[in-house]
């Protein structure tokens, strides 16, 4: 049973300075998981399964994606405004008396015979379509979709006519993907096993790297070109905020032992390292914290236990099929703009949903959450556990939200590092003696960290005591 857990800090964090001190102020900060230091927070194999109704409204979305990241960067807003996630010109810069109008012409992109080829083979027997495929398919069409954009935008006098526009034919722009299509649709029901790997793409991306900087000489805008190439790749990223809710991360370490860690999140040893007692009341050790919430319009706090989870570094993160994942989404919603196509059909992947709600739903949770807490092998020698915050209705996207307070009696003692410079430890002795006398602790305990080479690890000894008194050394 864990009786601690620790979470290596930053002195200058503990501290405040420029900003509130985690350590005056009591708090946990749940951070992000795009700052963590590990790119593969989250991660998810994504399986794109369905049949012709969920794959046409999803090129819908494409193009609705992309007519607005077009009037973004026409009204020079495409780094001040996000990537659209829901489609929504009431609020994008189209008049609004020309939006719908607008969306109806744009919609050309479904006349178009290699669109409808695209939306069957990728359909085909209800095949699973990974990303790397996927991008290829979206590719072969980006110049097609950017240039019906440009000319339905250009009819309106919301660009300057010609700019933007591939003045090549519709065959021309289309020729690579007619080549992919040919292939794919060659393979018969060998497409059923087709595999496609991140190789596929090597080409793609070194041209355009190469390409990239070519024009980066010449001063072409680094945003046109996210515009014109790397859209497809920055629309099927955006898409996963459409199966889950924003999620923030607390992360805590089974021991402080490892010089190596201590080394990399305890600033080269200068750092501290806080040593947090554990509740194991509910059988899974846990922590309470302040969270907040909106209770009729104001800002409540309330105490909330939440739970720690251990980190695998054995098990791999569940496969997310996509189709079948639209959690963002009210049920209602879902059907209508997924699995119902403009003639009112409905497609297969509704049932999969919907006939077994209550069970879909805690399989669905169940692998959200497990996603979460799976980490790559090469991070074993964290020994994590972590603690989860995840959002409700756009909760918790402010920062000072995501401050969450403990009792400050949940706080066994601080541990400084090796190198831990001795004016910090004043600073912190100093900080820690005023929190006690307003707070009427009783005892608080720092510990100094050191090499012990008959274990081969780092370790820790008291060096001192705090109480509402004052500080005294500590005394065998």
């Amino acid at each position: 049973m864990l009786n601690h857990l620790y979470r290596f800090r930053p002195v200058s964090s503990l501290l405040g300075g420029t900003r509130e001190s985690e350590l005056e102020g009591c708090y946990i900060y749940f951070s992000p998981p795009e700052k963590l230091n590990d790119p593969l927070e989250g991660h998810r194999e994504i399986i794109w399964k369905g049949d012709s109704v969920v794959w046409e409204n999803f090129f819908q979305h494409f193009m609705d994606c992309l007519l607005i990241r077009n009037t973004q960067y026409f009204t020079d807003e495409f780094e001040a405004l996000d990537f659209p996630i829901f489609p929504n010109y009431d609020v994008q810069a189209i008049p609004p008396e020309n939006y719908k109008e607008i969306a109806g012409l744009v919609s050309r992109f479904f006349d178009s015979p290699n669109v409808k080829r695209h939306i069957a083979v990728l359909a085909f027997k209800g095949r699973e379509v990974n990303e790397h495929e996927l991008i290829l398919h979206l590719r072969s069409i980006q110049s097609f979709a950017m240039h019906i954009i440009s000319e339905v935008l250009v009819s309106y006098n919301l660009v300057e006519k010609g700019f933007g526009i591939n003045g090549a034919s519709h065959e021309e722009l289309l020729a690579v993907s007619t080549n992919l299509l040919d292939y794919l649709e060659g393979l018969g029901d060998e497409l059923l096993n087709a595999e496609f790997d991140s190789s596929a793409l090597a080409f793609l991306r070194s041209d355009d790297l190469v390409k990239g900087y070519a024009r980066s000489k010449v001063g072409e805008s680094k945003n046109w070109t996210r515009l014109c190439i790397d859209f497809p790749e920055e629309f099927l990223r955006s898409r996963i905020r459409l199966t889950t809710s924003e999620w923030f991360v607390s992360c805590f370490m089974e021991n402080c032992e490892n010089s190596a860690i201590w080394g990399t999140y305890g600033n080269n040893h200068q750092g501290v390292c806080l040593k947090f007692k554990v509740n194991n009341e509910e059988g899974q050790p846990g922590i309470s914290l302040m969270k907040p919430g909106l209770k009729q319009g104001i800002k409540w706090w309330t105490q909330t236990k939440f739970h720690f989870t251990k980190v695998s570094y054995t098990e791999k993160s569940p496969n997310l099929d996509f189709f079948c994942s639209l959690a963002a989404y009210g049920a209602q919603e879902v059907i209508d703009k997924w699995y119902t196509d403009k003639n009112g059909n409905v497609s297969s992947r509704k049932a999969d949903v919907f006939e077994n709600n209550s069970q879909w739903r805690a399989n669905y949770h169940r692998d959200n959450f497990k996603s979460l807490t799976v980490k790559t092998r090469h991070w074993s020698n964290e020994q994590e556990y972590r603690l989860i915050l995840k959002s409700q209705f756009n909760s918790y996207l402010n920062e000072e939200d995501r401050k969450l307070r403990y009792t400050f009696d949940d706080l066994d003692g601080i541990i400084f590092g090796i190198k831990t410079a001795d004016s910090d430890k004043y600073k912190l002795l100093e900080m820690v003696e005023k929190m006690c006398q307003i707070r009427g602790r009783e005892e608080f305990t720092f510990y100094q960290s050191f090499y012990d080479s008959s274990t081969d690890a780092i370790r820790y000894r008291p060096v001192a005591h705090v109480s509402k008194q004052g500080v005294r050394t500590h005394r065998d």
